[in-house]
């Protein structure tokens, strides 16, 4: 009995010993510091990594669970796990980054492990390079074919063509004959009236829903959805349509984008005047002519749902 007393008390001592030892290594053996929306430190236990993917919410957020085909915005720092080399980050730049989940525009271990997950939350991923880059790897961010990486994710927002906006319908802040209506978690209706003649100038914006949100800042990135028309009622483009492959693109589902331009940037642009509207509001704009293919001149307008707006990216020099 003393023999069988003193194998337990040694047990113990030793499965004690081994959870001191692992200098509170989490999932996969990696740590991170910091909290939500600080950059991260990530460190990681000697010998080789997970050879699956390995997803740790290290903080859960009390949002909204993200959904396959939203357009997710999020903080993230990712590392090699081989050599401890930071590849991306998007904290350097001060602003979130925006990508469609779920859909195969990014990676599979992002795909697959941020999906489900709860806006506000941080995630921990370690991604095997079959759900990685695979074994092209990527030579200019240093990721071999075999790499294991690290990543750490802040959930900021995500939105779908069909997340409604949070603003209430109100008359045009502005006269115009161009009429918009529907409702605000789809495509909006907009009528042009036969004969309307674009202006000569752009004029002010013109909000057609109040959003709830805070107001646009100058040097704001939107995240947004949009339809372009022009002033005969053609429609020239929108994100509720899904884009087929190009020969400098692959095809692209229906969803927001973040690529709209900067709200007052270093250069004139034509959302300078969303400036102090709220977020969540659907706004009419009139866009400066262009020029299509042919060379010919193109008057349009566009009708935006801004779904949320961030500080525009610094320039890193990378």
């Amino acid at each position: 009995m003393r023999k069988l007393l003193s194998f337990v008390v040694v047990a113990a001592l030793g499965a004690s010993l081994v959870a001191c030892g692992d200098n509170g290594f989490g999932a996969g053996g990696i740590k991170v510091t910091s909290d939500f929306g600080q950059k991260p430190t990530i460190t990681h236990r000697e010998g080789d990594p997970e050879k699956q993917l390995v997803t740790e919410v290290l903080k859960e957020g009390d949002g909204p669970e993200v959904k396959k085909g939203e357009l997710l915005t999020a903080n993230y720092l990712g590392q090699i796990w081989r050599d401890g080399k930071v590849f991306d980050n998007s904290y350097d730049r001060g602003a979130p980054s925006s990508f469609p989940i779920g859909v195969g525009s990014v990676i599979g271990g992002w795909d697959e492990g941020l999906v489900g997950k709860k806006i506000g939350s941080r995630v921990l991923l370690s991604v095997p390079s079959d759900k990685g880059y695979k074994s092209e790897g990527s030579e200019k961010a240093g990721i071999k074919g075999d790499d294991t990486l690290i990543f750490v994710v802040d959930l900021v927002g995500a939105a779908g063509n069909d997340t409604p906006l949070n603003a209430d319908p109100v008359s045009p802040s502005t006269a115009t004959k161009i009429q918009v209506s529907g409702p605000l978690n789809a495509a909006p209706k907009v009528t042009v009236p036969a004969g309307t003649k674009p202006p000569a100038k752009p004029g002010k914006p013109v909000v057609f829903a109040q959003g709830k949100g805070k107001p646009i800042e100058k040097g704001d990135q939107l995240v947004g959805r949009f339809v372009i028309y022009d002033y005969t009622g053609k429609k020239q483009a929108s994100t509720w349509d899904a884009q087929p492959a190009t020969a400098q693109s692959p095809a692209q589902p229906a969803a927001p984008t973040d690529q709209l331009p900067t709200v007052g940037g270093a250069q004139a642009g034509p959302l300078d005047g969303f400036v102090g509207i709220p977020i969540g509001s659907r706004v009419l704009v009139e866009l400066p002519a262009s020029k299509d293919q042919a060379g010919k001149a193109v008057n349009a307008f566009a009708v935006i749902d801004v779904l949320n707006a961030f500080p525009a990216p610094k320039q890193t020099g990378q």
